[in-house]
C-alpha cells in the first residue's frame, strides 16, 4: 500500500517527512477560487475532497492518499486565501493587523484502488493565531521577499512573518499546513479500519 501526499507544498512534504513516514507525492492542482456565498467550512471541504477527486484519476495502483488545504478565516467568517498580488496582500494584512485569526486546515484521507476512491475521511483542524500590529513599513519589507505570494493569509508563520505571531492557541503545524499529530492518527485509524499495513514511524 503506498501513501501518496497529493501536494506541491515543500511545507507539507518536510512536515511528514519529519515525522519519519515514507510516502510519495504528486500534484493534484485545482481552480482554488472562494465563492463569496460559501462558508469557511463549505469551501475547505470542497477544496481537499476536489483534489482528492483530481488524485484519484492520475492512480492507477492501490493507495492513501493525503489532500489539504489551509485558509485563514476572520472572525466576521470572510476566507483568506492566496493573494492575487501586493495591494491583495496588504488589504488581508490590515484585516489581521493586531487581532485574532484562526487557520483552519482540512485534510482528506482516500483509500484509492484503479483511479476509483473507495472510502474516504476528511477532518478540519483550527488553530487561533494573534498578530500584533503592523506598519507599513514591516508590510513593505515582507512583500519584497516574495514569500506571501503562495501562502493563505499570505503570510508564513515559520517564515518572514514570524515576528509578527504574538502567540497561538492550538496545534503549530495546522498554521505551517499539516496538523501532523492529528494527520498520522487518521491515517492509523484509516488503516486499521480497511486493514491496510499500519504506519511505521521513526
Amino acid at each position: 500500500m503506498t501513501l501518496i501526499l497529493a501536494s506541491t507544498s515543500p511545507r507539507r512534504r518536510e512536515l511528514l517527512a519529519a515525522a519519519g513516514v515514507a510516502f510519495d507525492t504528486m500534484r493534484a492542482d485545482i481552480d482554488e477560487t472562494w465563492h463569496t456565498h460559501e462558508t469557511a467550512d463549505e469551501y475547505i471541504v470542497r477544496m481537499v475532497l476536489g483534489k482528492a477527486q483530481k488524485a484519484a484519476k492520475a492512480c492507477d495502483g492501490r493507495a492513501l492518499i493525503i489532500t489539504a488545504d489551509t485558509i485563514g478565516v476572520l472572525d466576521s467568517g470572510e476566507v483568506l486565501v492566496k493573494p492575487v498580488d501586493k495591494a491583495d496582500a496588504f488589504a488581508m494584512w490590515d484585516k489581521l493587523s493586531g487581532r485574532a485569526h484562526k487557520i483552519w486546515t482540512a485534510v482528506a484521507i482516500s483509500f484509492v484502488q484503479s483511479r476509483q476512491i473507495m472510502a474516504q475521511k476528511h477532518i478540519k483542524v483550527a488553530t487561533t493565531v494573534h498578530f500584533t500590529t503592523l506598519s507599513e513599513a514591516q508590510k513593505e519589507r515582507y512583500w519584497a521577499t516574495g514569500e506571501p505570494l503562495d501562502k493563505a493569509g499570505a503570510y508564513a508563520i515559520q517564515g518572514g512573518a514570524m515576528a509578527w505571531v504574538r502567540s497561538i492557541e492550538g496545534s503549530y503545524t495546522n498554521v505551517v499546513g499539516l496538523p501532523l499529530v492529528e494527520v498520522l492518527a487518521l491515517i492509523d485509524e484509516f488503516a486499521k479500519a480497511h486493514d491496510f499495513p499500519r504506519l511505521q514511524i521513526a
